[in-house]
């Protein structure tokens, strides 16, 4: 089975139904392919990206929770309608990640998307897992995001 790298640290399993984002499609939905990777469904219409940030001189002072504020504040400012649903923790790829679920309507469309966003450190790294869809597709989306997150594997 293919398999996503992740700052040829990590790896996790490519879904079914999924594609590796290229360069060009990360750009389009962040407005940069910089330490980001993803994979994206378009018939599910579920993107699951990657993104990772080795902190600053003080960044030994945050934690993941800290990160994830950070993020849901920069979300509150982006997100139309914008909603905090619940708090959440799991373990990716061994490691303890501090998370949130989320909800937001895209700018000028009355679907309602939902997110959850993972943080966990690695080596001195922060990795950021964020994972978004249709609200309506929850539970089954649900199935795909924790079979990529077991999936996930520091490499040898």
């Amino acid at each position: 089975m293919k398999k996503l790298v992740i700052n040829q640290t990590l790896t996790g399993k490519l879904l079914e139904g999924f594609h590796e984002m290229d360069s060009g499609e990360l750009i389009k939905v962040y407005g940069s392919d910089a330490n980001r990777c993803g994979l994206y469904d378009e018939e599910r219409h579920m993107a699951v990206i990657v993104s990772w940030n080795k902190p600053k001189l003080l960044g030994f002072l945050a934690d993941e929770r800290a990160a994830v504020k950070g993020a849901e504040a920069r979300f509150r400012r982006n997100l139309q309608n914008y909603r905090h649903v619940d708090t959440l923790n799991a373990t990716i790829a061994g490691r303890q990640a501090v998370g949130v679920r989320f909800e937001y309507n895209p700018d000028g469309t009355d679907i309602v998307q939902y997110g959850e966003l993972y943080a966990f450190k690695h080596e001195r790294v922060y990795y950021f897992m964020q994972v978004i869809g249709r609200k309506e597709r929850f539970e089954e989306d649900q199935r795909l995001e924790d079979k990529f997150i077991r999936s996930v594997t520091v490499l040898p």
